[in-house]
């Protein structure tokens, strides 16, 4: 149980983070400019836009190689969830005040970087994007920080070209992320490339087994 306390906590701190950037209001997150800019040009909502593209990230993942667990169903589910939980309780309050909008933007990154090492750790699966980033660092010489940052900024250029909104807070969280995530790892001694995930069928293996001893 200890493993998915971690697993939720880690989600938790993802979706805490993402509403501080955006309680920063420096522009949008990388991946919603995508996002933004996908519904602009097929017209479909914001939400549909996020959801056909991360169905198309896992059908990508699963293609090369990256294991589907609960974790990365739970990601699907939990992190929209808690975000709305945030928001709908004020937990993050605003304030026009230009120190503490930097100061939810920088520790909002710094959270979400955090709460993708943590869920990452308990080897139960990845959200789609982040199951693309540990392939690429599977399966080229990059470190984990260049691979995300290039993820982040590809996504929100593509998405700016398809007229999505753009903030230096974007540009700042694109390049925020990955740095962060990568000092993470290397201050816990944990390799991207070694870290292994059990599929779902091997975790309710895993858990049956438990439950018999």
């Amino acid at each position: 149980m200890k493993k998915y306390l971690k697993l939720f906590t880690g989600m938790f701190l993802c979706a805490l983070g993402c509403v501080m950037i955006i309680k920063a209001d420096f522009g949008s997150a990388p991946w919603d400019v995508l996002h933004q800019g996908i519904s602009k040009t097929i017209g479909v909502t914001i939400g549909q836009a996020s959801i056909t593209l991360g169905i198309f990230i896992v059908l990508l993942d699963i293609f090369l190689g990256q294991p589907i667990g609960i974790g990365t169903v739970l990601n699907f589910l939990s992190i929209g969830i808690f975000m709305d939980l945030i928001f709908y309780f004020n937990l993050i309050p605003e304030s026009s005040s230009i120190i503490y909008r930097v100061f939810l933007l920088v520790v909002g990154i710094f959270f979400y970087a955090y709460g993708t090492f943590l869920y990452m750790v308990q080897g139960m699966g990845c959200g789609p994007r982040d199951g693309f980033m540990q392939i690429l660092t599977k399966r080229t010489r990059f470190s984990v920080g260049v691979i995300k940052n290039g993820i982040e900024i590809m996504a929100f250029s593509l998405g700016w070209l398809l007229g999505g909104n753009l903030g230096i807070g974007t540009i700042a969280t694109a390049l925020g992320l990955g740095t962060s995530l990568a000092f993470i790892l290397k201050f816990y001694d944990v390799d991207l490339k070694e870290l292994k995930h059990k599929t779902i069928k091997e975790e309710i293996i895993s858990f049956k087994k438990k439950i018999k001893l």
